[in-house]
């Protein structure tokens, strides 16, 4: 548990403490932590829930020609089957290929916790979830996600065509992430331009048929059919997210005045107010595709802070929410249905 605690220590210490970086050195210090993570999520070895799963397809890729991926791959999630192909014929297997994936997701992940007014506050609520979970757990979706937080930079600087080029990007590492497609869509354009939300139609039912067609049927089996599939931890998951919605609900005016981006987190915090309750229905789906909407937490939890008035609150609100997070890895780490999967953490250049 040692690393997973000193991941989580180090960014709020550092926050919290006397001394601050500045210059040269506050740049060092982000580039250093996130080598450091690149580091502990792409070496790890035999972490993750999913990690049997993950070490089994790859090594399938194996002596397989260039020219037969071409021709069969091409179905699934392009972008990592391209990274696994070239990893296992050519490099150390699925080592390299999650190191690849660690650097987009890191590189995400910073970006968005350094366009943050406290940007250790939002690195701290990434760490027990969206760094330990998903990106050790789900490899191809924290890809996808790295992506997605790049892209969101790029939406709330009102830079629309990147956001969207992005998401396609993160779409060939997990095609789930084309849904977060029409979230650019209502935050750039009004749903009254017939014109506009036709285009847009077009080309969402293009991009959908392109990428999803020739496994929606799986996909509807596997999240929504089969009712023996169960994310037990969904809604404390989606609750956090809730959590994050109503907080924003909350400071909503003040938020427009200061951050000219309220329509955005409209949109995300409506989405999950829409998914807390089919938690209890389609909860594998719903956990799946809330992975898409966490970075809302890290934007919401650290802005907050800068519309509160009162030292004292503010003070208050902002160990409130180290604490919050101190507490999500304490619970999921001790009780966590599957954290058994995390422990003890291993590295492959110390195994």
């Amino acid at each position: 548990m040692t690393v997973y605690w000193l991941m989580l220590l180090i960014p709020a210490l550092a926050g919290l403490g006397p001394w601050k970086a500045k210059g040269i050195l506050k740049d060092l210090q982000w580039i250093v932590y996130g080598l450091i993570l690149i580091f502990i999520i792409g070496f790890r070895h035999q972490v993750g829930g999913d990690w049997e799963t993950y070490n089994y397809d790859i090594n399938l890729l194996h002596g397989v020609h260039f020219s037969d991926l071409m021709k069969y791959q091409l179905s699934n999630d392009v972008g990592y089957e391209l990274i696994s192909w070239f990893s296992v014929n050519y490099l150390n297997g699925i080592y390299t290929a999650n190191l690849i994936c660690a650097a987009i997701f890191v590189s995400g992940l910073l970006r968005v916790c350094k366009a943050m007014p406290i940007p250790w506050l939002a690195l701290v609520v990434a760490i027990p979830y969206l760094v330990v979970v998903v990106s050790m757990g789900y490899t191809r979706q924290a890809a996808a996600l790295g992506f997605i937080m790049l892209g969101l930079i790029e939406l709330m600087n009102g830079k629309s065509f990147r956001f969207y080029v992005m998401i396609i990007l993160a779409s060939l590492f997990h095609k789930t992430a084309i849904f977060m497609l029409p979230i650019g869509f209502l935050y750039s354009h009004s749903l009254s331009n017939l014109k506009e939300l036709s285009v847009f139609i077009f080309f969402f039912l293009l991009s959908f048929y392109a990428i999803l067609l020739d496994r929606i049927a799986g996909l509807l089996q596997y999240y929504v059919t089969d009712t023996t599939m169960n994310s037990s931890g969904a809604f404390i998951r989606v609750g956090m997210n809730f959590i994050a919605a109503l907080s924003f609900y909350y400071f909503r005016k003040s938020w427009n005045d200061v951050y000219k981006d309220n329509q955005l987190w409209t949109i995300f915090s409506v989405i999950t107010f829409i998914m807390l309750p089919l938690t209890f229905l389609i909860s594998t789906t719903i956990d799946r595709l809330a992975l898409y909407l966490i970075p809302m937490q890290l934007v919401i939890f650290s802005r907050i802070p800068m519309l509160i008035i009162c030292g004292y609150n503010k003070t208050l609100f902002v160990l409130s929410v180290v604490f919050l997070y101190i507490g999500a890895l304490f619970v999921w780490l001790n009780y966590g249905a599957w954290s058994g999967a995390w422990l003890p953490y291993q590295n492959y250049l110390f195994k």
